[in-house]
């Protein structure tokens, strides 16, 4: 494991142990655990490769740990039993309108599925939103049928849509307070984490709400197609 994960996993409240399966990992809360997925999800599949086998993220009271897969990081198909196991147990907390499913792509479905942030992720070429947990769904007021097929320039303002592609271009990844539609009756002030991220020459966006919507006044010029 790196360096930086190691160092996460010897501070108080975490442990792990290594077997023949792989790495389990026993974080302090789920959200601590969603953290350490999302921030090092291509370093875990890495060293469960290493492994030939898993790592497993687990917290107190966790029914359903957050795993990692050799293939995701090899780029190999996975088993039947793997895939289906870890989508059929999201219990519909995860939605896609998007048929083709690429590992990168699927992989971070999985960990949206159990994380309890809203998460939704954009496909750049198209701007349509392709995925939306549930958190994300019951945030925007709308269906998870509507939200995937949204194209996401309506409910930006261009001036902030602009300075948002520009930021994912130069940054990759950030933290930034904007303002934005929720839905068609709806605007609000959002803190999000967006991260740009390509899966077999496809650029996505994904970003992962860390505030409550602050509802603002809908602005002139807003819903624009």
């Amino acid at each position: 494991m790196s360096a930086s994960i190691l160092k996460i996993l010897n501070l108080p409240g975490w442990d792990y142990k290594i077997s023949y399966e792989g790495v389990s990992i026993v974080a302090p809360t789920k959200r601590d655990a969603t953290h350490l997925a999302q921030s090092y999800g291509e370093a875990l599949s890495e060293t469960a490769a290493k492994f030939n086998g898993k790592v497993r993220i687990g917290w107190r009271r966790c029914k359903h740990p957050i795993e990692f897969y050799s293939w995701m990081s090899s780029g190999a198909a996975p088993t039947p039993s793997e895939t289906a196991e870890r989508i059929l147990r999201t219990q519909g907390a995860v939605f896609c309108s998007q048929l083709e499913m690429p590992v990168g792509l699927l992989r971070r479905m999985i960990v949206a599925a159990e994380c309890e942030r809203p998460i939704s992720i954009v496909r750049q070429d198209t701007r349509k939103q392709i995925i939306v947990n549930q958190p994300m769904a019951d945030m925007l007021q709308t269906s998870p049928e509507i939200a995937t097929q949204r194209v996401m320039t309506r409910f930006w303002l261009p001036e902030d849509l602009a300075e948002l592609e520009r930021r994912l271009h130069q940054d990759r990844q950030f933290t930034w307070t904007y303002s934005a539609g929720l839905n068609e009756q709806a605007w609000a002030v959002l803190t999000t984490q967006f991260e740009a991220f390509e899966a077999e020459g496809v650029w996505y966006r994904q970003g992962t709400c860390l505030s409550t919507p602050q509802l603002v006044p809908i602005p002139s010029g807003a819903f624009v197609a």
